[in-house]
C-alpha cells in the first residue's frame, strides 16, 4: 500500500464526513479515526469553488448504502442524458437506481463500485 493511496483515502473520508477509515491490501492494513470538524471550520477549510466548478451539475446518492456500477460503468468523458440509469445503490439487499437528473459530460467520478455512500453524497459531477 503506497502513501498516495492512504492520502487519497483520507481526503475522500474527510470530504465526505467519515469518522473512520480502514484500508487493506494483502498483508498491509491501515486504520485511522478522524476528528469531527464543526461545519463552520469545514466551510472555512474548504477551497472556494471556481466558476467552472460552480457550473457543474452534481449527481447525488438518493440513500445510504453501497454504490454499484450499472451494466456499463459510468466513466469520465461519458455523455449522459436525463433519466439515464447511471448506477445503483444497494441497501438492505435491494438495489435502487440512480438516474441522471441533468444531461452532459461526466467530468468527475467520486466513488468506486462497492464503496459505502451516504444520503446526498456527490457521486459524480456533470458538465451540462
Amino acid at each position: 500500500m503506497d502513501v498516495e493511496t492512504v492520502r487519497h483515502a483520507l481526503a475522500v473520508a474527510r470530504r465526505n464526513g467519515f469518522a473512520e477509515v480502514e484500508l487493506r491490501a494483502g498483508e498491509d492494513r491501515f486504520r485511522a479515526r478522524l476528528e469531527p470538524v464543526s461545519p463552520a471550520v469545514a466551510k472555512a477549510m474548504a477551497p472556494a469553488a471556481s466558476d467552472a466548478e460552480a457550473a457543474l451539475a452534481e449527481i447525488k446518492s438518493p440513500l445510504v448504502g453501497y454504490y454499484r456500477n450499472a451494466r456499463t460503468p459510468l466513466s469520465v468523458g461519458q455523455t449522459i442524458a436525463v433519466g439515464d440509469r447511471i448506477a445503483s445503490i444497494e441497501a438492505l439487499g435491494l438495489l435502487s437506481d440512480v438516474e441522471a437528473k441533468s444531461a452532459g459530460e461526466v467530468v468527475e467520478l467520486l466513488v468506486e463500485d462497492g464503496q459505502a455512500v451516504q444520503y446526498g453524497q456527490v457521486i459524480a459531477r456533470v458538465k451540462p
